[in-house]
């Protein structure tokens, strides 16, 4: 009986099981190499130690420049990375470049705020200026792993970027995409 329902009709979902797929699999790869970056980010990075003075914090030199190092080698861990997953999904999604584009800048946005997350997760509980609040002169109390600004969580999402334009500039050619494989200025 279900055999005489489906002859002559097809469902319209019935083509979107593969995209679909293909969806979640960059999304999952994205999210679960956002989280291990963000693992590699802290074990990479060291802190360093300040003094409490007056319950205020005061980083030792070194301090100050960890703040700038932890910014960076996120810039460096995020941009490897995305530069990484966006030339594999790109070659491997080479039959359906929009869909993979799309699906990259999304799944890259969410990897980098999973690296983030998993990153700063991992370094010191407390932020040393709210410890210093209620610690004794000449405690000494180690700093935080962060990202300072906006612009550095873009480095993972524009490695993907640049991956995938580079993959797919550098190495055109047909697609299933309807009209994609023709030339657009003519």
């Amino acid at each position: 009986m279900s055999e005489q329902l489906t002859e002559g009709r097809t469902r319209p979902w019935a083509g979107l099981r593969a995209p679909v797929l293909w969806v979640l699999t960059v999304v999952a790869s994205y999210a679960a190499v956002g989280a291990a970056a963000g693992w590699l980010w802290h074990a990479l990075w060291n802190p360093t130690v300040g003094e409490v003075f007056q319950q205020v914090w005061y980083p030792s030199e070194a301090g100050l420049r960890s703040d700038f190092s932890g910014t960076g080698l996120y810039v460096l861990v995020a941009a490897g990375a995305g530069l990484l997953l966006g030339l594999v999904f790109a070659f491997l999604g080479g039959r359906r470049p929009v869909l993979t584009l799309v699906a990259v800048v999304a799944a890259s946005a969410l990897a980098a705020w999973l690296m983030v997350l998993v990153g700063e997760g991992l370094s010191p509980a407390e932020d040393p200026h709210v410890a210093a609040k209620t610690a004794e002169d000449g405690d000494k109390l180690p700093s935080t792993l962060r990202v300072i600004g906006l612009s550095p969580w873009l480095a993972l999402p524009m490695g993907s970027l640049a991956a995938v334009a580079l993959v797919y500039v550098g190495f055109s050619g047909s697609s299933s995409d309807p009209g994609l494989s023709k030339e657009p200025r003519g």
